[in-house]
């Protein structure tokens, strides 16, 4: 369902507008551009990181800090992301939108990197990015193979009263590596595993 719904929702309208290199793609709503609710009334996702990028994270000292609504996890282990169809929703033209974001708060350096505004899309996750509270446009900040979760995403969950994959691997993209690497030094590789995410969309109590 996640899976499809990705793809569906990033069929771009004939005609749509190019973008300028380096500015956000969001384009403004057209008569093929509306919000759908999201799958479910209620649900959550783990976005938990990897045990390297723990460590990297730990011995730089750096902390993960949470954007509402989503929240960090104790220990920089990663990322708790409330779901459901009163915050996330569906763009046919921009993918599947989930508000909020998080930071990465290098106490050596004294930068800050926060991603918020994320939207899923077939190549990966896009995001607006800010660095220092400067705004640098939207980014590819992760990349993921619809193949190794698009066939996991009907998995039922029982005991948590609705369905969604348990394992969904997403990978450092080249523009994370870059920024990464300039602003803190942490060999932080393109293609590295970054973290998986847990999502379960609930439609019981």
């Amino acid at each position: 369902m996640i899976g499809a719904a990705i793809i569906a929702a990033t069929a771009a309208p004939a005609g749509a507008a190019p973008t300028i290199p380096g500015s956000p793609s969001i384009q403004p709503p057209s008569a093929t551009c509306f919000e759908f609710p999201y799958f479910g009334p209620k649900g959550h996702a783990n976005f938990d990181f990897g045990n390297d990028i723990v460590r990297l994270l730990d011995e730089r000292g750096i902390r993960v800090e949470g954007l509402a609504p989503m929240q960090a996890k104790p220990g920089n282990r990663g990322i708790y992301v409330p779901i459901g169809w009163k915050q996330d929703h569906i763009d046919p033209c921009n993918g599947v939108y989930y508000p909020g974001g998080f930071a990465i708060n290098d106490v050596k350096s004294g930068h800050r990197a926060a991603i918020h505004d994320i939207y899923l899309r077939p190549d990966g996750a896009h995001a607006q990015v800010e660095i220092d509270g400067r705004p640098q446009g939207e980014q590819l900040v992760a990349t993921y193979r619809l193949s190794e979760f698009a066939p996991y995403v009907p998995t039922p969950r029982p005991l948590e009263g609705g369905i969604g994959p348990k394992h969904w691997p997403f990978y450092v993209s080249p523009y994370l590596s870059r920024t990464v690497r300039r602003l803190t030094g942490i060999p932080l590789n393109e293609g590295a595993y970054l973290a998986n995410l847990d999502a379960v969309v609930q439609y019981v109590p």
